[in-house]
């Protein structure tokens, strides 16, 4: 199964904040390397990178890498014609871009993940780096 995933970077006051049902993204403003890979699915990305729980990622980032200033990447996804949109599968491509590129700053997915034999994932627009993933198992 081939997803999609265009990234755009989401600007202060943009409505891709308000968006759920997608992937969004936090990359270095100067290296474009990606720190962290999220999921919004029942909650806004606004929401989600707002909340408590993501202080102690700024705090870390700041800390151990000294970055003040990222980038928050919106990732809309694009299923083949005919395939629906589910959880799993926002969960399934959120896992595998972390197994593959090793985000610091994400935790889970990082050692072993749960496979979709026949993912194809391809990234696109403001992503910059690897842009292909296939989940093989």
């Amino acid at each position: 199964m081939l997803v999609n995933v265009k990234w755009e970077v989401i600007a202060e006051r943009d409505w891709r904040w308000d968006m759920c049902r997608c992937l969004y993204s936090y990359v270095d403003a100067d290296t474009r390397e990606v720190l962290y890979v999220g999921k919004a699915e029942h909650q806004s990305v606004r929401q989600r990178m707002y909340g408590r729980h993501k202080q102690g990622i700024y705090d870390w980032f700041f800390d151990e890498y000294g970055i003040g200033d990222f980038i928050v990447l919106f990732g809309d996804l694009h299923m083949e014609e005919g395939r629906r949109f589910s959880s799993a599968l926002l969960s399934d491509v959120e896992s595998l871009l972390i197994s593959e590129l090793q985000p610091p700053a994400n935790i889970c997915c990082k050692r072993s993940r749960i496979s979709r034999p026949g993912l194809h994932v391809k990234c696109f627009g403001s992503w910059r780096g690897r842009r292909t993933f296939r989940d093989h198992e």
